[in-house]
């Protein structure tokens, strides 16, 4: 296949009349910031931010964690916790910040921790940090005093207070029976207004007990193009864009850094044809990672054979990329329809609006590769609510054979965090059942040191020579336009977290 043309950005004139017709001043006002992002929030309720789309919002502005992990080395460090030590294998002690209120008035204490681990925890609830960070252990939270807290956990867990990192603590008086919309937590802002479709407000907290921030008021928007992302920033309707398409992100304003996430289509493995390991290698083999590569996708995009970037610890240095090759891939279907395997059935090719920059351009490239080496593939895009009931569980048993674009971010620096909840059985996510995985999964997350790091390598392997349930695609490069009056550098966890609080005018 001939290597994907550049798409050509959108015309700087459609660009404003989709951003808005009003008249804005040349600067905002400098108690005011306006962010604009891909796509609204499917909740913002503490215990839901697991998802990017949620923790970009809550995550150190709105809510916080016991820890933070440094963006430089992920080391972790102090937040609502100050310090932490392990008192035996199964028990962490944490000493918790003192003076801590939350938005609604509620002390922050041990109690209020406790509440916010065991809601977290509640199966009815189905929250997302509940299904993923939390996910296979048992979490016995229990407070000594108000600032001392202990934790147990029903296996080993050497890496407790990296995941707590993940873990926001929302007021102990939150509803236990169902999500909040209304979220009160400890962070420099408090939630001021969310209108649905439309935009949310934050407001500076007066009791916060850290630094305060420099901007009082803070509105997150969502527009789906990203020119019109670009766009507005230019005309001063926001100050910040994220997720700036390559085509578009050719000025001094805009700032590409790697965003810890991994792009890939996840595999159906459960489905025919795609029960079959040929038609899955096919499939990997059928896509021109190296067309995509500077044209779809940012040049600096690395092409990926496993779902967490080179620093994550577990990374598997020696699993090589999927080659180009479509003439093997149409003798791999054509195998595998000799023996009865129904390759011709239709495969629904799942994809998200937005999810990155190009990302409808990306699967239709893809599609067409697909047809090139005899897949029947439809390409249906999603808006993220339909889309994310694809990504999780329960799924129809009579569904249709299916991949799903997707990608996966680890900013806590582990594989654990990206493993259990996506490879497993029991996954939420996960598409695979097979019982070598569960254990090498299990065991990984039970082990230190080099055996750690030893079987999540054998794991990653096993995901990607062995099932091949994932098509990898790239890690990738993200882009941010930044007001040129706005002091504020995106870091690698800028895809999960906007960091209000160190944003300031010039």
């Amino acid at each position: 296949m001939k290597k994907v043309k550049t798409i050509s950005a959108l015309s700087v004139g459609l660009a404003f009349l989709l951003a808005s017709g009003t008249a804005i001043p040349i600067w905002a006002a400098s108690d005011k910031l306006t962010v604009v992002v891909t796509d609204e929030p499917k909740s913002l309720d503490p215990c839901d931010t697991d998802l990017s789309g949620n923790s970009r919002i809550l995550h150190n502005n709105i809510t916080e964690a016991l820890v933070n992990l440094n963006p430089v080395d992920g080391s972790v460090v102090p937040s609502l916790a100050t310090s932490w030590r392990q008192v035996d294998n199964l028990t962490w002690e944490f000493t918790l910040r003192e003076g801590v209120t939350f938005h609604d008035g509620k002390a922050f204490d041990a109690n209020a921790v406790v509440a916010a681990l065991k809601r977290a925890q509640d199966p009815a609830l189905a929250c997302e940090s509940g299904l993923a960070t939390l996910k296979g252990v048992k979490f016995d939270a229990q407070a000594l005093n108000s600032t001392t807290l202990l934790i147990k956990t029903d296996i080993v867990e050497p890496i407790l207070p990296n995941k707590m990192s993940a873990v926001d603590i929302g007021s102990p008086a939150t509803p236990n029976d169902g999500k909040t919309r209304s979220p009160a937590g400890t962070g420099p802002y408090r939630l001021a207004a969310w209108t649905p479709g439309q935009s949310i407000s934050l407001a500076a907290y007066d009791g916060y007990w850290g630094e305060k921030p420099a901007i009082k008021n803070a509105t997150i928007i969502w527009r789906a193009e990203s020119a019109v992302r670009a766009a507005m920033v230019d005309t001063a309707e926001a100050q910040i864009a994220y997720e700036i398409a390559p085509q578009d992100g050719i000025t001094e304003q805009d700032h590409a850094f790697p965003n810890a996430e991994t792009s890939l289509l996840r595999i159906d493995a459960q489905v025919p044809p795609l029960n079959d390991m040929r038609v899955r290698e096919a499939l990997n083999l059928a896509i021109d990672r190296d067309g995509l590569v500077g044209t779809i996708f940012h040049e600096g995009a690395q092409k990926a054979m496993q779902v967490v970037s080179p620093s994550v610890f577990g990374f598997n240095p020696d699993i090589p990329v999927w080659k180009y090759n479509p003439e093997k891939a149409r003798s791999l279907l054509a195998a595998a329809k000799a023996d009865g395997v129904p390759v011709d059935k239709e495969i629904v090719i799942y994809g998200r609006i937005g999810i990155y920059p190009n990302s409808s351009e990306s699967l239709e490239a893809i599609q067409a590769m697909l047809a090139d080496a005899g897949f029947n593939a439809r390409l249906e895009m999603l808006e993220t609510s339909p889309w994310l009931k694809r990504l999780l569980k329960p799924w129809d048993k009579e569904r249709q054979p299916s991949i799903l674009q997707t990608q996966i971010d680890n900013t806590e620096g582990d594989a654990v965090f990206t493993l259990p909840n996506r490879f497993t059985t029991d996954g939420n996510q996960s598409t695979i059942a097979d019982s070598k995985l569960d254990k090498l999964i299990t065991d990984a997350s039970k082990a230190t040191g080099d055996e750690r790091r030893k079987l999540f390598q054998e794991a990653f392997n096993y995901i990607a020579v062995d099932a091949v349930n994932i098509a990898p695609l790239f890690h990738m490069v993200s882009i941010a336009r930044v007001a040129k009056n706005v002091n504020y550098t995106p870091d690698v966890q800028a895809g999960n977290e906007i960091k209000l609080k160190s944003i300031s005018y010039r």
